[in-house]
């Protein structure tokens, strides 16, 4: 007697395993479960059936129930391991077509990156989050289903599950065009202070906790730019910590950067001290702790 079938597209065989491996609780019970296969156009449908063991309602019932679990478990973890890689793919193909090959391939990489993290991304799309959603889905459908076809329920009974991988590859794409951004901002202030007149040949730049700063010669003295109090003068809008450091700096051009950062694990401070790196590559240092810092 049939307990239950799954149709699938390509080779079956990890599949067919894992519920071979299943069947074996079964066996232990009394039972004994096979598993065939049948072609149906372009689906291979593989079957638990009952063969031996005195099957009354109440032990079909037991049986069922335990394979529907069994294979509930198998098919979250196939869909999260092989089939969720397939569906960013076809994502990024859809709405993403206008990039190239080569950006298709880093999108993809920073999606799976995402996806892979424990922290929630997408609100409540972590990989816990995922399985159990998942999980509960499938049991839910082989309670009054016999046969599942995995692709058409992956596209019909999966509907938010693929509504929040394209939001996570967005947000990939969103991540992906910040960073270009950011490296051509960087390019350009680098080919600016390539040709700016250096006004001081060392600059000390104190960061502390607060996000403020100062900015010092070598002699400790605060460094003042007439050219940069004219810009924040005529600034109306509001401008943080980082933007005014970064103009600052770029106002001075100094030959060489000393930051000052006191043993700081500030995300923002780190981002702020990278970013002058960036900009004024190969003449930076970076001082954790000396007169400057305290």
């Amino acid at each position: 007697m049939k307990l239950l079938s799954v149709g699938l597209k390509g080779t079956t065989q990890e599949i067919r395993e894992r519920l071979q491996l299943d069947c074996k609780t079964i066996i232990q019970d009394g039972f004994r479960v096979a598993i065939d296969e049948i072609n149906k156009g372009h689906y291979t449908f593989i079957g638990c059936n009952v063969i031996e063991g005195e099957l009354s309602f109440r032990n079909y019932e037991r049986i069922k129930n335990s394979m529907k679990k069994h294979v509930a478990n198998m098919l979250t973890e196939y869909i999260i391991l092989h089939e969720e890689k397939k569906i960013v793919k076809k994502i990024i193909g859809r709405y993403y077509s206008y990039y190239t090959e080569d950006e298709h391939k880093i999108i993809y990489e920073r999606t799976l990156d995402l996806l892979s993290g424990n922290n929630d991304v997408i609100v409540d799309f972590g990989m816990k989050s995922r399985c159990t959603k998942i999980l509960e889905k499938i049991i839910e459908y082989l309670d009054t289903h016999h046969e599942l076809v995995l692709e058409g329920f992956i596209n019909f009974r999966l509907k938010e599950y693929h509504e929040k991988l394209v939001q996570t590859v967005d947000k990939a794409v969103d991540d992906y065009t910040m960073d270009l951004e950011y490296k051509e901002f960087i390019r350009v202030l680098r080919c600016f202070i390539d040709i700016q007149e250096p006004q001081v040949e060392e600059v000390h730049v104190v960061i502390v906790d607060s996000g403020s700063y100062k900015i010092l010669d070598d002699q400790g003295q605060t460094i003042n730019n007439q050219n940069f109090e004219k810009f924040l003068m005529q600034r109306e809008d509001h401008i943080n910590y980082e933007d005014l450091l970064i103009t600052a700096l770029i106002t001075i051009a100094p030959y060489s950067v000393m930051v000052h950062v006191h043993e700081s694990n500030d995300a923002a401070i780190q981002n702020v001290v990278e970013t002058i790196k960036n900009i004024f590559d190969g003449r930076v240092m970076i001082c954790y702790g000396c007169d400057f810092c305290y």
